[in-house]
């Protein structure tokens, strides 16, 4: 789905930094340098964003009942 708004371990917000890193991932840079750029230092916060798989296009395409 979306990624959430915060970690769910410790509280820091992560979501304003979702575009800038799937946009460095598409580039085809280190997913580790991208999240050292980043200052994402907790391993709870970088599992939230290795983690991650997008699947709002995949869900859109069903009827909602």
């Amino acid at each position: 789905m979306i990624i959430p708004i915060r970690c769910w371990s410790c509280g820091k917000p992560i979501a304003h930094l979702k575009e800038e890193y799937d946009e460095r991932v598409a580039k085809g840079e280190t997913r580790k340098k991208i999240l050292d750029d980043l200052g994402m230092e907790r391993y709870c916060c970088r599992a939230m964003f290795l983690g991650h798989v997008d699947l709002i296009e995949k869900i859109t395409q069903f009827k909602k009942f």
